[in-house]
C-alpha cells in the first residue's frame, strides 16, 4: 500500500493526512505529536473514518430490499479504501470516495463521501459530507475514531522531568452527566442494557483497570458537546467539540499508550437487531440527491 500524504500547516499546527482512507497521520502542536502513530503491536490505526457503518453488524450481515449483504468487519469499509485527492489550500485538504466494484457488492448505494480537514487557528476541523447519488433512500452511519498519545510525555526529558503515566490523565466532559455506558456483549454488540457510570459527574480518571473492565465505553445522548483528554500534571491534551454526534465512544486496548475519543452518528447493532438496514439503531436515512453534513473539531491544550 503506497502512502500518499498531504500536509497543511499554520503557526500552531502541522497536520498530515493520507489518501488511504483519507486518514489523519499526524497532528503536531508545539513540537508534540498528539496522534497515535499506528504501532501494530497495539493497533495499526491512527484516526480511521467510520463509514457506512459504525461498530459491528449482528452476525456480520444486514438486509436491504429483501437481499442479504455481508460485512463482517467493524466500522465499515471506507478506512480500507483509497480516496481521491480533491484539492488543497494552505489551510485545507479534501478527499472524496465513491466506492468501487468491491464495495458495491456489499453496499448497494451510489454515493460520494467527501472529507475535509481545515486549520482554523489552534483548531483542526474534520468535516464529512455524504451525497446520495442513488435513486432510492440511502442508509448509513458515520463517525470518527482518532487515537491520541496518552501519555503525551512517555520518557524522561532532557531537563530531568519524569515521563507521565496513564494515571496522570483524565477525560473531562463539559457538563455533569448522569448516564450509563452500553454493555458490550461477548459478540461485540452494544446492548440496550446500561452499566451505571456517571452520577452527576463529568470526569473520568484514566487507569489500566478502567480499560480492563470495559471493552469500550459507549455513551448515548450525553448533554455534553465538548470533551477534553488532559494531563492532570500539566493540563496538556486535546479538546474535541462533537456537536451533532449522538453517540460517543472511548477505547483503549488494555495497556496501550493511547486513548481514542470517538464521535459517532450510529452505533453497533443491538442483540435484538432484525438485520433490516432501515431499522438499524442510529441509522441515517438520506433521500436521493440529498446531502448530509457533520463535523467535529480538535483543539490542543497547553502545548504552545
Amino acid at each position: 500500500m503506497n502512502n500518499i500524504l498531504h500536509t497543511i500547516k499554520n503557526d500552531f499546527l502541522s497536520v498530515s493526512a493520507d489518501e488511504e482512507g483519507a486518514e489523519l497521520q499526524s497532528v503536531i502542536c508545539g513540537g508534540t505529536e498528539l496522534l497515535w502513530q499506528g504501532d501494530p503491536k497495539w493497533w495499526a490505526g491512527r484516526a480511521p473514518i467510520l463509514f457506512p457503518f459504525v461498530g459491528k453488524l449482528k452476525e456480520g450481515l444486514y438486509i436491504h430490499n429483501g437481499k442479504q449483504y455481508s460485512w463482517p468487519q467493524n466500522h465499515g469499509f471506507a478506512r480500507r479504501n483509497k480516496f481521491s485527492f480533491a484539492g488543497s489550500s494552505p489551510d485545507t485538504i479534501s478527499f472524496s470516495f465513491c466506492g468501487n466494484d468491491t464495495t458495491k457488492s456489499v453496499y448497494p448505494f451510489e454515493y460520494e463521501l467527501h472529507v475535509t480537514y481545515k486549520l482554523a487557528g489552534r483548531s483542526l476541523y474534520t468535516g464529512f459530507k455524504v451525497t446520495n447519488k442513488s435513486d432510492e433512500d440511502m442508509y448509513f452511519s458515520i463517525g470518527g475514531h482518532p487515537a491520541f498519545n496518552c501519555p503525551l510525555i512517555q520518557s524522561e526529558s532532557e531537563d530531568g522531568v519524569l515521563g507521565e503515566t496513564l494515571e496522570d490523565y483524565e477525560i473531562v466532559f463539559s457538563e455533569n452527566e448522569t448516564a450509563g455506558t452500553h454493555i458490550i456483549t461477548k459478540e461485540g454488540l452494544a446492548s440496550n442494557e446500561m452499566a451505571p457510570f456517571f452520577d452527576n459527574s463529568s470526569q473520568i480518571p484514566l487507569s489500566h483497570e478502567l480499560f480492563d473492565k470495559y471493552q469500550t465505553l459507549v455513551f448515548s445522548n450525553l448533554k455534553s458537546r465538548v470533551v477534553t483528554l488532559r494531563s492532570r500534571r500539566t493540563g496538556a491534551g486535546v479538546t474535541m467539540d462533537f456537536t451533532g454526534f449522538p453517540y460517543f465512544g472511548i477505547w483503549q486496548p488494555p495497556g496501550a499508550p493511547f486513548v481514542c475519543l470517538e464521535p459517532w452518528q450510529g452505533i453497533d447493532d443491538l442483540p435484538v437487531s432484525t438485520g433490516n438496514l432501515a431499522e438499524k439503531t442510529g441509522i441515517i436515512r438520506l433521500a436521493p440527491e440529498s446531502e448530509h453534513t457533520c463535523s467535529f473539531t480538535l483543539t490542543p491544550q497547553k502545548l504552545i
